[in-house]
């Protein structure tokens, strides 16, 4: 049952990790398209991303949520003026009882930015990681911000 259990984790896991390379595809400027559609308004693309965001979060496995955040991040950082109250609520329950540390921590950190991204001095940096998928490298430069910023204030 454990082993069963592991699989179908992992099948969600490279799932969502393809789901958010696509996503980062989607969002790139440079991508290249064969097919000429109809362009999709901006509230209509919010609200898109809004209801697969709390779909994401909505889930109890732990790769799910983590990659859900990360794509919460990698889309404030592409669509700095998206902003949403239920995906701010999902994403603060899930930092104050996540059903793993990693979980909760991860959810700290993106609430952080959801709500307060201009305090973040990373805007380039974060791009670079999102293009390359690298949700970790995302979450560190994230950490680091806050540190560099705790230093810079205890030393005024």
């Amino acid at each position: 049952m454990k082993s069963i259990i592991t699989t179908i984790t992992t099948l969600l896991v490279i799932v969502i990790t393809f789901a958010s390379a696509e996503f980062v595809n989607a969002n790139d400027s440079t991508t290249d398209t064969l097919k000429v559609t109809e362009p999709v308004s901006q509230e209509t693309k919010f609200e898109k991303m809004e209801k697969s965001l709390l779909y994401g979060l909505s889930s109890e496995v732990g790769g799910v949520l983590e990659a859900t955040l990360f794509n919460a991040v990698a889309f404030k950082t592409l669509n700095p003026e998206f902003n949403s109250d239920s995906v701010n609520e999902q994403v603060r329950r899930h930092a104050a009882n996540g059903v793993t540390h990693l979980v909760r921590y991860k959810a700290t950190l993106t609430l952080s930015y959801l709500k307060d991204q201009e305090s973040f001095d990373v805007t380039k940096n974060i791009e670079t990681m999102i293009r390359e998928n690298n949700a970790n490298g995302t979450f560190q430069l994230l950490v680091d911000s806050i540190q560099e910023r705790q230093v810079a204030e205890t030393r005024n």
